[in-house]
């Protein structure tokens, strides 16, 4: 089992905006027919932060391959959706996590 996280940092002006599309078509798109990913988890990272907040999602895949193929198929046009609508507003770094 692998986990797939992304930790989002998010400027309060798009926060609400950001948090609706991440939920209604970013997870939507990557678990909807559960080829790539199961059960999303969008938790608030709790740290001191003056330029906003910080989000990070999980989302579970049975295989390394499963993820490689989510980003070929949806990863890169959802993640160049973030960089291009909330330019320098919304940061993401992606981590890949094995359980042992």
């Amino acid at each position: 089992m692998h986990i797939y996280n992304i930790t989002f940092g998010v400027d309060p002006a798009v926060e609400a905006e950001f948090l609706d599309w991440l939920r209604g078509e970013f997870i939507e798109v990557s678990t909807a027919d559960g080829e790539y990913f199961s059960c999303p988890e969008l938790m608030r990272v709790h740290a001191d932060s003056a330029d906003g907040s910080s989000y990070a999602l999980h989302m579970r895949a049975a295989e390394l391959d499963d993820i490689n193929k989510w980003y070929a198929d949806h990863g890169a046009r959802l993640f160049d959706k973030i960089q291009r609508t909330w330019a320098g507003r919304v940061v993401f770094f992606p981590t890949t996590l094995t359980l042992v």
